[in-house]
C-alpha cells in the first residue's frame, strides 16, 4: 500500500511594531449606523528597528476622512503624541506636532523633532508614538475622534 503524505506548509510571521503598513494603520469610532472618522498612516521615514536620536525628525505622510456628521465651530486638527510614563496619557511640546485641517478629506505631512521631547521625563520607553485626528471643542481643547495604532520605535533583535 502506498503510504499517503500531506504537505507540510511552514509559515513564518513576522511583527515588527516598527512599522505601519499602508491601509492599516487607521482607526476611527462610529456609533451604529453612521459612518466613522478616519486617518491613515501612508508613509513614515523612521526605518524600522531603529531608535530616534535627538537628531532624528519624525516626517509622516497620513490620509483622514471626516464622517459626514462632524462638525465644530472650532476646526479640526492631527496631531503627533507620545506615550508617556502616566498609563493613558500622551504628549508632545510646540505646535510643529500639530496640522490644522481645513478640507473635509485630504492627505498631509507632520514632521516632528525629535530634540523637542526626547530628554524629557514624561517620555515612556520604548519611545511609542500615535498620531490623532482631532475635533477641537474650544479653543486649546479637543477630543480625538480617529487615531492610529501605536508606532513603537525600538531596536529589533
Amino acid at each position: 500500500m502506498p503510504s499517503s503524505t500531506k504537505p507540510v506548509v511552514l509559515l513564518r510571521v513576522v511583527v515588527c511594531s516598527c512599522l505601519a503598513l499602508p491601509g492599516l494603520a487607521q482607526t476611527g469610532a462610529a456609533t451604529p449606523g453612521s459612518e466613522a472618522s478616519t486617518l491613515t498612516l501612508l508613509r513614515l521615514n523612521q526605518p524600522p528597528c531603529a531608535v530616534p536620536t535627538a537628531r532624528s525628525v519624525i516626517k509622516a505622510r497620513l490620509a483622514y476622512r471626516l464622517a459626514a456628521g462632524e462638525q465644530s465651530d472650532y476646526g479640526f486638527a492631527v496631531s503627533i503624541k507620545f506615550r508617556e510614563v502616566t498609563p493613558g496619557h500622551t504628549f508632545s511640546k510646540g505646535r510643529p506636532g500639530q496640522v490644522s485641517i481645513t478640507q473635509r478629506a485630504d492627505t498631509l505631512t507632520i514632521e516632528y523633532p525629535m530634540a523637542a521631547i526626547l530628554a524629557d521625563t514624561r517620555l515612556s520607553h520604548p519611545v511609542t508614538c500615535y498620531f490623532y485626528l482631532h475635533r477641537n471643542t474650544a479653543p486649546g481643547r479637543s477630543r480625538v475622534i480617529a487615531q492610529t495604532p501605536p508606532i513603537i520605535f525600538k531596536e529589533c533583535q
